[in-house]
């Protein structure tokens, strides 16, 4: 069955308009739900935010929301923005799935995969602190600041310096403490000692001593920091690894939204979930440097699912070799054809569905994060809009 999954936001609003007066229901509690109200957002992630009805009882925290409309099944991801608004969410993706009985069904051909190798998952925090920090590392790190400073900065933020570090190499109890959390920090202001504490957010008062509370406030003051956001990253396993630090000289990050509506759709959320997919990203290139090794698995096999990115896709392996380094989070690299040009793109194992019987092979998602030449994500991306432009 061929997916397409939407995520420019002016394609994901075209399709929320045709769903706005449908039922949706929730697979996990069969709760039905009715779309009242669809905004794009103009933030850093062009998010797109809708608020839902359910036809009766709460509303709940549904994660998935479908609807099957004449020839298409839309499946909505969906995340709540605001704690304090039970009732706005975002959707961070919109799956169209054509079914079968629609005769205009757009079909995925022509594009197979060659030459797949994959590598296991590498323990980060291991080889870091066996190896420390090569060049390669270091110059990714490098690039990884300049892009949040210069993104976040066209954003309305006013960030003075970027930091990267490592838990294994801590030796401050601010972030020692952090780790053990697995939380973000922010003080707003150091001047007036004020931390933000909602959604989770690590509090250090009562779990730090005053006197380490004391010297981080004196050493933000003495390097003119009025404000600081900290914000792990995860390696394989949900293991962590380490943490983006924001500096800024001004309280807030030296953002207006964050000063006054911190707890607004464009507020605090949407901030941390774009550094968390960047983390993401960054964490793979750093994965990926310390990969030593790939092993052939598959010569010849089809795309059966693509997203409107060019980012994610899905693959049907009918036999495979090393199968058994097939698991979630394993390095995977693959060639594609586009033009007569063979584009080697590189990518991360999401999930694994086996078939009904060995002869149905597996059905693997990956996330695709790097390719060889800079333009195949976005020719994928092209041919991704074109089919799904038939679809919706």
């Amino acid at each position: 069955m061929k997916k397409y999954r939407l995520t420019d936001q002016k394609s994901i609003l075209g399709a929320l308009s045709k769903l706005k007066d449908k039922t949706l229901q929730s697979p996990t509690n069969n709760k039905h739900y009715s779309i009242t109200n669809i905004s794009g957002e103009k933030d850093i992630l062009n998010s797109v935010n809708i608020t839902i009805a359910p036809e009766e009882g709460e509303i709940g925290k549904p994660q998935i929301l479908v609807c099957i409309l004449k020839e298409n099944k839309a499946e909505l991801r969906i995340k709540q923005v605001n704690p304090y608004q039970d009732d706005l969410f975002s959707v961070s993706e919109l799956i169209i799935e054509p079914l079968e009985r629609s005769a205009e069904r757009a079909a995925i051909k022509n594009i197979n995969i060659w030459n797949t190798h994959v590598s296991p998952q590498v323990d980060l925090t291991m080889v870091l602190s066996l190896y420390g920090k090569t060049s390669i590392i270091t110059q990714t790190i490098n690039q990884f600041q300049l892009m949040l400073e210069h993104t976040l900065n066209q954003y309305g933020y006013f960030i003075k310096k970027v930091n990267i570090g490592f838990f294994y190499a801590s030796d401050s109890p601010l972030i020692d403490s952090i780790g053990e959390a697995k939380s973000p920090f922010f003080i707003r202001d150091s001047y007036q000692k004020k931390f933000y504490t909602e959604r989770s957010f690590y509090n250090p008062v009562g779990k730090l001593k005053d006197r380490e509370i004391d010297a981080m406030l004196k050493s933000f003051l003495y390097g003119n920091i009025k404000s600081t956001l900290i914000v792990p990253f995860y390696g394989g396993e949900n293991a962590i690894v380490g943490y983006v630090e924001l500096q800024s000289n001004l309280p807030n990050l030296g953002n207006t939204i964050l000063q006054e509506e911190i707890e607004s759709p464009n507020g605090i959320g949407i901030l941390i979930s774009f550094l968390e997919a960047k983390l993401e990203e960054f964490t793979y290139e750093l994965e990926l440097a310390y990969v030593k090794e790939w092993k052939f698995i598959s010569n010849k096999d089809d795309i059966i699912d693509i997203s409107q990115d060019g980012r994610g896709i899905g693959l049907h392996f009918s036999s495979v070799q090393n199968s058994s380094l097939l698991v979630v989070g394993s390095k995977i690299t693959f060639t594609i054809q586009i033009n007569s040009i063979n584009y080697e793109f590189f990518g991360s194992i999401r999930n694994i569905k086996k078939g009904k019987t060995p002869e149905d092979g597996l059905i693997v998602g990956i996330k695709i994060y790097t390719c060889n030449i800079p333009e195949g994500i976005s020719l994928l991306s092209t041919y991704a809009a074109k089919l799904i432009g038939t679809t919706i």
